[in-house]
């Protein structure tokens, strides 16, 4: 997904000039091509190997805190977009997607540094805020599917097996990187609250989503979504689609994947595999072990593993809290 920050404001500004004129429909649609790069249908724009990638000014960022602070007027103005132009599903998508990332470095990361517990009503409504744009986020990119396939919603959100596999075949490369916003944005609220069961029921349908995604295009954004299969697989009750075998096979995917690069994987390993199963040196190791990779060896993922090195370092320090020495 390419930010082109200076063209958004024009393109908006665009847009908004000539809202009442006769060719409105043209440029709104030429618009909000050239700042989600997809088009109306939502098919992503192909881009020539050796491009320039303008990504890298956010996720090649070192500091989190200035895209932190550019992130809600970005957000804002392809919600803009979307408003003047709600048919065209690349910005939706675009759109929604955006709201994930919000969700993620904006409300929840900043939220779990609220430790002292005078400030845990705070936290709590911090983590509602997030819950809110992750599922805000879900929603946009499925109504796209949605307009493209209808009863695609019905069929994810359901427990028809038949229905769900029917509906993941038409998933195309093209569409990965929305399946995998979409699904993070499920699965990241419901770790936020796992007992909601407006969610838990839904479980099944995300997780083929996103094994769909992973037959399509197995190196998607450097194991990302082996990283949130993982998760999934091993924190969810076996009667709602957890395996914790499956998940132990997807961690090792996501580590080979990324060649040992993505701190935030290391970060998985701790929480997600050595807390439940009581190993203290294994926490350690794969803590230790996110804390050594060099940012400056993949620059294209430095914002993610600057946050995942932090995440990595506050996991350490609070080390007591998650395991008990008889």
């Amino acid at each position: 997904m390419k930010l082109y920050f200076k063209q958004i404001v024009l393109l908006v500004s665009l847009a908004m000039v000539v809202s009442f004129t006769s060719c409105k429909s043209m440029i709104l649609n030429a618009a909000s091509t050239g700042i989600s790069s997809s088009n109306q249908k939502g098919v992503p724009s192909k881009v020539k190997e050796g491009s320039p990638n303008p990504m890298m000014a956010f996720m090649g960022e070192k500091d989190p805190v200035i895209v932190q602070e550019v992130l809600p007027t970005i957000l804002k103005l392809y919600e803009i977009m979307h408003i003047e132009n709600p048919d065209h599903q690349g910005n939706t998508i675009m759109l929604g997607s955006l709201n994930v990332m919000y969700a993620n470095l904006c409300v929840e990361s900043k939220a779990e540094l609220l430790t002292d517990p005078r400030q845990l009503d705070i936290q709590v409504e911090e983590f509602e805020r997030a819950k809110l744009h992750y599922l805000r986020g879900h929603d946009l990119i499925f109504s796209a599917f949605e307009t493209r396939w209808p009863g695609f919603t019905q069929a994810i959100m359901g427990s028809d097996e038949e229905a769900i596999k029917q509906y993941t075949a038409k998933l195309t490369k093209g569409d990965v990187n929305a399946a995998y916003w979409a699904c993070a944005g499920f699965f990241a609220s419901f770790a936020l609250n796992p007992l909601d069961s407006n969610i838990i029921g839904s479980i099944k349908g995300h997780i083929a989503v996103l094994e769909k995604a992973c037959e399509l295009d197995p190196e998607y954004s450097n194991g990302s979504i082996w990283d949130v299969l993982t998760q999934i697989y091993v924190a969810a009750p076996m009667d709602f689609g957890g395996n914790y075998e499956r998940g132990i096979y997807c961690h090792e995917q996501a580590l080979k994947v990324s060649k040992g690069l993505s701190a935030s994987i290391y970060v998985t390993e701790a929480k997600s595999l050595c807390i439940p199963s009581g190993d203290k040196e294994g926490f350690e190791k794969a803590l230790n072990t996110a804390l050594e990779i060099n940012i400056d060896d993949y620059p294209a993922n430095a914002l993610m593993n600057v946050i995942g090195q932090k995440k990595a370092q506050r996991l350490l320090d609070s080390v007591d809290d998650y395991f008990i020495e008889w």
